[in-house]
């Protein structure tokens, strides 16, 4: 599959090392042929790169250059960030021969094979911004894209950011989230992993969001911070521990020439197969412990609720949704990714339903068999797609009628 990232010459100097890391764990362990995007000198990158780096460079400038150029800058929006961001919306007008191509920022590490095939979204799939089980906004730093689709797309899209350059923060990812509201398909999380959701086994990509490298290894000697790249490091610094080493095989590699070594690697296999391990036993013990008789506890203060709290609503055994509720309550999201809980319906079962648990109401809706609709469906659960491309269900409907009904699963909600 073809990988593209997209860069231009201001961004260079702070994110080449991520930028060779990224190409080299693409090609050594990934199988991904690498596409750069770029706005500026192509002899510089391949500089940066290395001359014998098998990459392929498009000199490119966004589609919005013009209007990013005459937007006056402010303290919260640059054009230099801007003429970066936007670039990825070219990848449509760039790539003429595959229909699915895969984007991601290029602080990025893969760390093993990415196998996307079974996915076909209807414009591009995409993972939660911060918090894992919070699907109401997307993180456009990994995207796998319907070339055509998106192409069809370019000209509205482009209209809709250009009415809104200048807002304060607002680049290509607010661009992508406002236009595609209820359109955008799922990707699995461990194709969009993030240091700060802890040692994960099956991650292919990782992308080190927020905290970049050298700001992981400033804020490991530090003392603990308020602002926001210091809050997410805080999450789990042995995620970006494990992470780093990573990288910094990848990284000495690179500066080596050398293809990365299954033998260098091992130690890290290792560790991440016994943190995933660690985590399958806790939840083992935590389903035995649950099959005590249940105890009622004593209602418990509502927990703290992000800004939609007011779209939340107290969960029930009619509506339980287990995303909705981990989202709105994160001490029970930590617990279940740490193994002590099973799952949050265990939780809501045992102990949410007795306090009063609240669940953000979700957009998605769920799947009945009256209105069931196969590619809605596979949008929100991205894993029934690779199922069915093992061969475990022959259909969409088939996973619904045999699982997806008895589990409560959703589809995408149409527009």
């Amino acid at each position: 599959m073809k990988w593209y990232s997209c860069l231009n010459a201001s961004a260079l100097d702070r994110y080449a090392e991520h930028l060779r890391v990224a190409v080299r764990t693409a090609i050594d362990l990934a199988g991904l042929e690498p596409h750069l995007v770029f706005d500026g000198e192509a002899d510089r990158l391949r500089a940066i790169l290395g001359h014998d780096a098998p990459v392929h460079i498009h000199s490119r400038r966004s589609g919005l250059i013009e209007a990013i150029e005459a937007t006056p800058e402010t303290p919260d929006w640059s054009r230099s960030i801007a003429a970066g961001a936007f670039l990825r919306l070219e990848i449509p007008l760039i790539e003429t021969k595959d229909d699915f191509v895969l984007y991601t920022d290029c602080d990025v590490l893969f760390a093993r094979r990415v196998e996307l095939s079974p996915l076909r979204p209807r414009y591009f799939a995409a993972a939660p911004q911060h918090e894992p089980h919070e699907w109401s906004q997307f993180c456009s730093g990994v995207l796998l894209l319907n070339v055509p689709a998106m192409r069809a797309e370019y000209e509205p899209l482009i209209r809709s950011a250009r009415a809104a350059l200048g807002l304060p923060h607002h680049y290509d990812q607010e661009a992508l989230n406002a236009h595609f509201a209820g359109r955008w398909d799922h990707l699995p999380l461990a194709m969009h992993w993030k240091p700060y959701w802890g040692v994960e086994w099956g991650a292919s990509i990782v992308h080190f969001h927020g905290p970049k490298a050298e700001d992981a290894r400033r804020l490991a000697a530090a003392p603990a911070g308020t602002d926001l790249l210091s809050q997410l490091y805080a999450r789990d610094p042995r995620g970006y521990a494990h992470f780093l080493r990573f990288y910094d095989i990848a990284a000495e590699a690179d500066r080596r020439g050398a293809r990365i070594g299954a033998a260098e690697l091992a130690p890290m296999r290792l560790e991440a197969a016994a943190e995933s391990g660690g985590r399958a036993l806790r939840r083992a013990l935590a389903f035995l412990r649950e099959l005590r008789p249940l105890t009622p506890r004593e209602a418990a203060p509502s927990p703290i609720l992000p800004p939609e709290a007011s779209f939340a609503q107290i969960a029930t055994l009619e509506n339980f949704d287990e995303r909705a509720y981990l989202y709105a309550n994160p001490d029970v999201a930590d617990k279940v990714r740490s193994g002590s809980i099973l799952s949050g319906r265990a939780h809501f079962a045992r102990y949410g339903r007795y306090e009063g648990r609240v669940q953000m109401i979700p957009r998605d809706r769920p799947a009945t068999p009256e209105d069931f609709d196969a590619e809605a469906y596979v949008a929100r659960n991205p894993d029934v797609a690779f199922l069915i491309a093992r061969g475990r269900y022959p259909s969409a409907r088939a996973h619904f009628e045999r699982r997806g009904r008895a589990e409560l699963r959703r589809q995408l909600t149409r527009p």
